[in-house]
């Protein structure tokens, strides 16, 4: 299957805050959406889920004209995977896992044996299964992360959104969580995931988007889009794209993204004015 965003443009109150965002990905890609803050990431996400409207272009999925706001047959091809969720009663994990299938059953049926079933499996393929019957509001962050993706492939989505899915993790648990996006994309599951962090593009993603503040929407693989000239102009910082040989690694080499806060003659300058303060 192929999701397309065609010129989608998407805003509150009459005002465009998206404009003119065109983008595909197939079964079984990841796109990571990379920009600074405040330039309509969490719009554009908004929009594709149909929490807002669209105000022009249009979502397709194989060529035909698709409404998220639709929510039974958008719940049918799109999983969510929020950044934060807090629920209002302290259920316990496989609670929480089976109420994904909620949007597949019949309006007044509750959840099936098969449903319980289907959530176990996920747990293991998740490694979770160890957290089945905890309390989902005393669990980790890392936890809860991996819960709700259990939760959103309980509706067997063929894409799944997921909106920064690292954000206020640990190193470890960040790994851990990137490692199931990659697994799921090699089950053909496509996804779509925001980031402040330009090395997750690299780690599991096989397109890139940088949206920034001057320039129109921008979209390629990612070793194409996510350079230091991309992200010095999207970040507004100097940033170094490198690739560190690593013979262990499947591609014998792994790209990373290094801030660099100050160049060489930013930094002589300081050494400089340190020096004639210190005389």
């Amino acid at each position: 299957m192929i999701f397309e965003a065609r010129d989608v443009c998407a805003g509150y109150s009459g005002r465009r805050i998206v404009n003119k965002v065109s983008f595909s990905i197939k079964s079984g890609e990841v796109l990571c959406l990379l920009g600074p803050n405040g330039v309509g990431k969490t719009t554009l996400f908004k929009s594709l889920l149909g929490l807002i409207p669209i105000m022009d272009g249009g979502l397709y999925i194989d060529n035909e004209l698709f409404d998220s706001r639709d929510r039974k047959k958008a719940a049918l091809l799109i999983g969510y995977v929020p950044q934060v969720h807090e629920p209002p009663f302290p259920f316990k994990v496989i609670d929480v896992i089976v109420m994904g299938s909620i949007g597949r059953a019949s309006l007044f049926s509750g959840p099936s044996k098969s449903a319980f079933d289907e959530a176990d499996k996920l747990m293991e393929i998740l490694e979770i299964s160890y957290l089945r019957d905890s309390v989902y509001t005393e669990i980790s962050g890392g936890e809860r992360q991996m819960v709700l993706i259990a939760r959103a492939l309980m509706q067997n989505p063929a894409f799944l959104m997921m909106d920064e899915p690292t954000s206020s993790l640990d190193f470890g648990n960040q790994m851990r969580v990137l490692r199931q996006v990659s697994e799921l994309s090699e089950r053909g599951i496509g996804i779509i995931m925001t980031s402040h962090f330009p090395d997750h593009a690299y780690l599991c993603c096989h397109k890139a988007a940088v949206m920034s503040r001057d320039r129109p929407f921008r979209v390629a693989a990612v070793e194409e889009i996510v350079t230091s000239e991309v992200l010095k102009d999207a970040y507004g910082i100097p940033v170094k794209v490198v690739n560190i040989p690593m013979p262990e690694h499947p591609n014998g080499e792994v790209t990373t993204c290094i801030p660099l806060l100050r160049t060489k003659e930013e930094h002589r300058s300081l050494v400089r004015v340190e020096k004639d303060t210190d005389d």
